[in-house]
């Protein structure tokens, strides 16, 4: 008994709290996306792979030796 009393105790304070918050924003007062077919914040760029030096395996080149990891390009590549 003493649980059901705390668990309709609790739905009793749940529903007060619930009922003195701000009701939800309308939908107009959202702002509007921009008139482009992209999400915000992204971009579109190509990437041409970074070559990647041969060494033996005695002589191997470490991370931080590589350098950046991709190289951006203005035309797409070719498939």
């Amino acid at each position: 008994m003493l649980v059901v009393a705390v668990l309709i105790g609790a739905f009793v304070l749940g529903s007060r709290v619930r009922d003195e918050e701000a009701p939800p924003p309308d939908p107009a007062s959202h702002p509007l996306r921009p008139p482009t077919d992209r999400l915000p914040g992204e971009t579109s760029a190509y990437r041409r792979p970074f070559e990647v030096p041969r060494t033996d395996w005695a002589h191997r080149l470490r991370p931080h030796q590589l350098g950046a990891g991709t190289e951006t390009s203005p035309v797409p590549p070719r498939e």
